[in-house]
């Protein structure tokens, strides 16, 4: 059953919590919680259940799945509060979640023969470039020589194995799988899982009544509520052209860009429901191998599809965040879009606000909805927020919070433990750049009465060398603004 996720009615006197990419990682969010106002956990024996108060909406930006011990357990936990509260909760889909619709054409019983097969499969992934590609024919050849002939290798349990390794970025995921199977099991009881169990379980979530399944049907791929338009990647793609932008871009009307945020959000969600609807309809490729169910949506979460709002990506290349155009700043301004908060690309131990320079020209904010003019960017995965921990998060954990006003609060714990607060509205320092090249953010929060405010500032250089620095105020004046 579909569930309309464009701009519910019931969101205009609650409070919308963000959580997103916690691909598979319960741990993280449990620690969200702890510091959530919106969110809680309950426990019955050893099962806990997410839970959502009474004045809040839950946007989950995508990537539920894929890199932590628990994708399973993420997944319906999270379908479980969607079907619960339909008008309160919002699952926006990202790669991780829309890639598994191959599932059901790649692991199909008339895909196993290697010389009938889909060519862009068995020579693929087609995005990466051929000098750093692992082909399916070079990993099953690899797999070969320790086994009798290729008939011994070529199966569904080691396609599936590559697939996850070398075309869903899911290193590990099989034996996490495994592990997971294995704790569901009754205690005393527990059995071998063995690679059959595993790929059987993988398959299962995709058919009918399957977890990953019912994510799809009740998902979408934007959503807009009290002046902030949320999507998984973003809208931009680095410093590229404003006219690549996926703003007001839907797939199957290329030639068309919608001004209206409201009618393009509307637009894009009806095109995302009509091609989970295909593949349900068409789950395995066509005779000629030239389509199957869902083709122009799987393309769509590629790395090399350009304007995708799953794929968006608003930094640059050494890994700072770049504001976005000035045109699609006006645009949104235009529809009454005060920010766009977005997920998938990690950056830091906590969310990166990235600041809109405001423009002398006022027209945009003339022509907007109730004068209001674009402000900020801001950036919500944190998956990679302690490279130290085995899980590269740590006890990282922020939660982002939009009130009705449009007012946006964001509260957390970094790495090292220590406590950030801050109204993005309000805080003059979040998310601006200074003189020297680094940016502001967040706020601390734990300080002394007698203690002057402290920011946490930070550099990239290489797309991925992060350098934070604590500065107070009296710093931050000395280093100066940027124009």
């Amino acid at each position: 059953m579909w569930m309309p996720s464009t701009s519910l009615s019931t969101s205009s006197s609650r409070r919308v919590a963000l959580l997103t990419d916690v691909e598979g990682n319960w741990q993280y969010v449990r620690n969200v919680v702890r510091q959530s106002s919106c969110l809680q956990l309950t426990t019955d024996g050893q099962e806990e259940t997410l839970k959502l108060r009474d004045d809040c909406m839950l946007v989950f930006g995508g990537d539920a799945g894929d890199k932590g011990d628990h994708t399973l357990k993420c997944y319906e936990q999270l379908v479980h509060l969607k079907k619960k509260h339909p008008d309160r909760v919002v699952l926006l889909v990202g790669n991780r979640d829309v890639n598994k619709m191959r599932l059901t054409s790649e692991l199909n019983d008339t895909e196993m023969d290697l010389s009938s097969m889909a060519k862009e499969i068995l020579e693929g992934p087609t995005w990466v470039p051929q000098d750093k590609r692992m082909t399916l024919k070079k990993f099953l050849a690899d797999q070969q020589k320790d086994k009798d002939g290729a008939s011994m290798v070529n199966t569904k349990v080691n396609r599936l194995i590559w697939m996850l390794e070398h075309t869903m970025g899911a290193q590990g995921d099989f034996e996490r799988r495994r592990a997971e199977l294995k704790l569901r099991q009754e205690v005393g009881d527990r059995k071998e899982v063995t690679d059959d169990d595993i790929a059987k379980s993988y398959l299962d979530s995709v058919e009918e009544g399957g977890v990953l399944r019912e994510y799809l049907l009740h998902g979408s791929l934007a959503f807009v509520a009290h002046q902030t338009l949320f999507v998984h990647g973003g809208i931009i793609d680095g410093d590229k052209d404003a006219s690549l932008s996926a703003l007001g871009r839907v797939p199957d009307e290329p030639s068309k860009r919608y001004d209206s945020v409201l009618e393009w959000v509307d637009k894009l969600n009806t095109w995302y429901r009509s091609q989970v609807q295909e593949w349900i309809d068409h789950p395995t490729w066509s005779e000629d191998h030239s389509s199957r169910g869902g083709t122009e949506l799987l393309k769509y979460v590629l790395p090399d599809y350009t304007g995708s709002v799953v794929m968006g990506r608003h930094l640059l290349p050494s890994g700072m965040p770049t504001p976005v155009p000035e045109e699609i700043a006006s645009l949104l301004s235009e529809s009454g879009i005060r920010r766009v908060i977005i997920g998938h690309t990690p950056h830091g131990n906590c969310p990166t606000v990235v600041k809109q320079p405001q423009q002398q020209d006022t027209c945009a904010a003339d022509r907007s909805s109730d004068g209001i003019v674009f402000e900020d960017v801001v950036m919500c995965d944190t998956s990679y927020s302690d490279a130290r921990a085995p899980d590269n998060r740590g006890c990282a954990a922020s939660e982002v919070v939009v009130g009705p006003s449009g007012h946006v609060l964001v509260n957390g714990v970094l790495e090292d433990g220590r406590h950030i607060e801050y109204d993005i509205n309000e805080d003059p320092w979040v998310g601006r750049w200074l003189q020297d090249g680094t940016m502001v953010k967040a706020r601390l929060a734990d300080k002394e009465a007698n203690e002057e405010t402290s920011y946490l500032v930070f550099s990239v250089e290489n797309g991925y060398s992060y350098t934070y620095h604590y500065r107070t105020v009296t710093q931050l004046r000395e280093a100066g603004l940027k124009n």
